[in-house]
């Protein structure tokens, strides 16, 4: 991949748009799991390490995630396939240098798995902005205050 940009302006704006409606609708989720007790969900403590006992559980169809189901699906299939692309970099299936390969994986996916895959993955917050940072397309996150 040469050093031109993978993503155009347009595009990493939209990405971070659609980062930024993931992080509310999450937000959203959290806040109708905070109430729920770890022994109603009948899970077993984990060993170490911090665990959230409905971690595992989908987005709450609601306000948040209706607009950010619409946004993905009101973008064009280029950008979505993209978005895909970048999600998976953010996550660590794909490097930088392997852009075109991730772009091939995600035109192996019909329309429907994109939008759905994007919607339902909790983290797609994180992941965008990891891969956006992996592409370049993004400044590094700042360390916490």
């Amino acid at each position: 991949m040469s050093d031109a940009c993978i993503l155009h302006e347009i595009e990493t704006l939209e990405a971070r748009r659609i980062a930024e409606l993931a992080a509310a609708a999450r937000e959203a989720r959290s806040q109708i799991l905070t109430p729920v007790a770890e022994a109603e969900l009948g899970e077993p403590r984990p060993a170490r390490g911090e665990h959230h006992p409905a971690g595992a559980l989908a987005f709450a169809e609601g306000a948040a995630y209706r607009a950010l189901r619409e946004a993905i699906e009101g973008l064009p299939a280029d950008i979505r396939r993209k978005l895909w692309a970048v999600m998976h970099t953010g996550c660590g299936d794909y490097a930088r240098g392997d852009w075109t390969e991730a772009l091939i994986a995600a035109d192996n996916l019909s329309d429907e798995s994109l939008v759905s895959e994007l919607t339902e993955e909790i983290d797609l917050h994180d992941k965008l902005m990891k891969g956006l940072y992996a592409i370049g397309a993004a400044e590094p996150p700042s360390p916490p205050a």
